[in-house]
């Protein structure tokens, strides 16, 4: 009987042991994938970011702060639960970012389709027709992540990236058509080759004067770029106050 005792103990430790590597390889993944979709959406938030998307991005960050924390302590099961909060509030931000570029795309297009269809510019045509093509399909990819499997997170997080970078494509070809439009540049050259502070001198110089600082803005925004020297997410980490998460104390308290 000693002898089946210890035997069943021996593999009751291997069996833990085993799923405690199996908690650490799936919050080491988690980790990664939301450093990437923090990364992804920090300067949307930061350059144009609502209260209520700056509100959730927040509490986002303070979870992800508490993350890797849990993980740093051995907690490899706790920290995946917080990952896959983060990643349901990041869902609901990306939604709202990708609804306010998809609306912000329209308008550009919209905008400059007046005068680049009357201009007949061949490259000016050809950047509008890829702006909206580019819009058109993020709303079909949108559609595509909204119907997958609500529990599938970090898939959904990947789909939604695709959807958004299609959106900021389209205002890139916005802006494009409208150079090529009022021949801003040498016919033979492509606006597209131009770099991204050659086309942000572009963008300011000919667009109107009440449209020059959002357009500027935009423009930063296309290229993931933040307008102040420290993005939203790098503020919120400098100062978490993660004492405003619910159970934060009782986290601390475990594994001690």
């Amino acid at each position: 009987m000693a002898i089946l005792f210890l035997d069943d103990y021996g593999f009751t430790q291997r069996t833990k042991s085993s799923q405690n590597a199996g908690e650490q390889k799936k919050s080491e993944k988690g980790l990664k994938d939301n450093k990437y979709f923090f990364s992804f959406i920090d300067s949307s938030v930061t350059n144009f970011g609502t209260e209520k998307e700056k509100n959730l991005f927040k509490k986002a960050i303070q979870r992800d702060i508490l993350s890797h924390i849990l993980y740093m302590k051995f907690l490899f099961k706790e920290s995946f639960i917080e990952i896959r909060k983060i990643q349901k509030i990041l869902i609901d931000l990306y939604r709202l970012i990708y609804k306010r570029d998809f609306l912000s795309t329209k308008s550009l297009l919209n905008n400059y389709a007046p005068m680049v269809i009357l201009g007949k510019e061949c490259k000016a045509i050809k950047y509008l027709k890829f702006g909206y093509r580019d819009m058109r399909s993020s709303k079909r990819f949108f559609i595509m992540a909204e119907n997958l499997q609500e529990n599938l997170y970090s898939m959904r997080l990947y789909k939604y990236v695709r959807v958004i970078k299609k959106a900021k494509h389209g205002k890139r070809y916005a802006f494009l058509a409208m150079i090529a439009a009022k021949n801003a540049v040498n016919k033979k050259k492509e606006p597209s080759k131009l770099g991204f502070e050659k086309l942000k001198g572009l963008i300011s110089r000919l667009s109107p004067p009440d449209k020059k600082e959002n357009n500027r803005l935009i423009h930063l925004d296309n290229f993931y770029r933040s307008k102040d020297d420290k993005s939203f997410y790098n503020l919120i980490w400098d100062n978490p106050n993660l004492h405003e998460i619910d159970d934060y104390e009782r986290y601390m308290d475990v594994g001690e």
